[in-house]
């Protein structure tokens, strides 16, 4: 009979692709086995048509948190008879509902609840956060199974209808199948890792009238009403900037990225998915800490005012007041970013 593993994944987009090795590589790592992962239900497309994946289980927005959450969980997982089970996230909850799912053996890394939770606890790569979070995950998997496996870059499987669903919305927004375009993810969640409106206006205006691409800014619905002032600002809606926020689903994201000639944004959900599909990438790094978090693309340029003291303070909204308030963004300027466009579109 073969070995019924559970992965439960992170709550995040930018975690959840940062995984994607993990889970890609556990068969690898446990030959003939079943892989389940558990996800948050906003999630769940990201794992459909892996072929590294038997089936996927989600949880409902409500449960993804809370006392409450544990015994939903519980609920979900309990009638698979699991064998092993990695928990990605190091959270007393996630290890509770394992253990009381009746999953046999549980690996995860030490924090300060799980730990009697676990049968097979790990510790941390030492000092913390000194080594990528994706290659942390895989770690997890490489040392819980015992395994010598390679390590390979976040990987997301789009088939033809992943990219024809792509395709159909561009042509919906007037963005002919062979046209360049470049995606700019304009908004961050996190307050401290915006560049601003501004900016990405500005920016979205350059790449129109200098390199003749059309841009299609993207995000989620909280997002739509600034993408319509940039489109507004940019171009005065004639058509070269468009406004896809909200309305794309993952992967018809990740579609839209993957023939992208450029995406450019802040360390972000999009910003991870893009580098998964293989879109060149211009991140713009300051709260955040790229070396524990930044996508990992194959054709990449990082802007990161690494002189700053407070570089990768790792907040969502900065500290600071006054003038030094918002300095890692503030110091980005349009042409330190156009100036890493130039040398991503060169080629």
């Amino acid at each position: 009979m073969a070995v019924k593993i559970l992965i439960r994944s992170p709550n995040h987009l930018g975690d959840c692709v940062m995984a994607l090795p993990m889970i890609n590589e556990t068969r690898e790592a446990y030959p003939g086995s079943e892989v389940t992962v558990l996800t948050p239900l906003h999630l769940a497309e990201l794992y459909q048509r892996n072929p590294g994946i038997d089936q996927v289980l989600t949880i409902s927005a409500e449960h993804v948190h809370g006392v409450i959450s544990i015994f939903k969980v519980k609920d979900i997982i309990a009638p698979h008879d699991f064998d092993i089970g990695f928990i990605l996230p190091p959270s007393f909850g996630a290890a509770s509902s394992f253990k009381l799912g009746g999953v046999k053996e549980r690996i995860g890394y030490i924090a300060d609840g799980p730990r009697l939770l676990l049968t097979k606890p790990l510790p941390l790569p030492t000092p913390l956060n000194s080594e990528h979070r994706s290659k942390v995950y895989f770690d997890l998997l490489r040392r819980g199974a015992a395994v010598a496996i390679d390590y390979v870059k976040p990987k997301l499987f789009l088939d033809e209808n992943d990219t024809s669903a792509g395709f159909e919305l561009l042509k919906g927004f007037d963005v002919a199948e062979r046209e360049r375009y470049a995606v700019i993810a304009f908004r961050a969640v996190g307050e401290s890792r915006r560049w601003g409106t501004p900016n990405y206006t500005d920016l979205a205006r350059q790449l129109v009238d200098r390199y003749r691409l059309k841009v299609v800014l993207v995000g989620s619905e909280k997002d739509r009403r600034i993408g319509d002032e940039i489109v507004q600002l940019a171009h005065e809606g004639d058509g070269s900037v468009v406004n896809l926020a909200g309305k794309t689903s993952l992967r018809e994201l990740a579609a839209i990225c993957s023939r992208a000639a450029l995406f450019v944004g802040n360390d972000s959900g999009p910003a991870h998915l893009a580098a998964a599909v293989g879109a060149p990438i211009v991140v713009l790094s300051g709260a955040d800490d790229p070396k524990e978090t930044s996508p990992m693309a194959a054709t990449k340029r990082l802007i990161y005012p690494d002189h700053l003291e407070c570089i990768s303070c790792v907040k969502n909204r900065c500290p600071l007041r006054g003038d030094e308030s918002m300095r890692c963004m503030k110091e980005i300027t349009l042409d330190m970013v156009l100036a890493e466009v130039a040398e991503v579109l060169a080629p």
